[in-house]
């Protein structure tokens, strides 16, 4: 169903897996890349529940890790860390990427460098559409309720978009 270059920060990998849903990303998307500098802080960022799944997903190759030398290159926010710089860097070096990426800061630096990305809420939209899960708003509370930051705004928003 892939179609396109997707990259992925951090944080939606990580949100997918703590509820069990990262194969969305495969199933969506296909293929998946994430920096190496994305790829160091995958693990210490996650417990012991969200780690099998990244390495299945790593082991089983649609989650592909990129070298990237970001060289000079800066973000424009100092709120973007250094992961979603490296995605970013990747998003703008590979013409016409995906960008998925959750934090504010990293959605403004996205946003100025003209490029396409969605968030986490939206994967899940675009999933529940696509007839990969029966609907969207169990998914989307959870996935706030374990901790993941999600606006009520942004949940309402999603499914208002895919009629629930």
């Amino acid at each position: 169903m892939g179609s396109g270059i997707v990259i992925a920060d951090a944080g939606p990998l990580i949100g997918l897996a703590r509820l069990q849903k990262l194969t969305l990303f495969k199933d969506l998307f296909g293929e998946v890349l994430i920096t190496h500098i994305v790829h160091g802080e995958l693990f210490p960022a996650t417990d012991h529940n969200d780690q099998p799944q990244i390495v299945e997903a790593l082991n089983e190759g649609w989650l592909k890790i990129v070298d990237v030398d970001v060289g000079e290159w800066k973000p424009f926010s100092a709120g973007v860390d250094a992961g979603e710089g490296s995605a970013i860097f990747l998003a703008c070096e590979l013409a016409s990427a995906l960008l998925i990426i959750d934090d504010r800061s990293g959605r403004s630096e996205a946003k100025a460098h003209k490029l396409k990305f969605m968030g986490t809420a939206a994967v899940v939209g675009l999933a529940k559409l696509k007839g990969l899960i029966p609907l969207a708003a169990p998914v989307l509370y959870d996935l706030q309720a374990s901790g993941y930051r999600l606006s009520n705004t942004v949940i309402e928003t999603v499914l208002a978009d895919v009629g629930e």
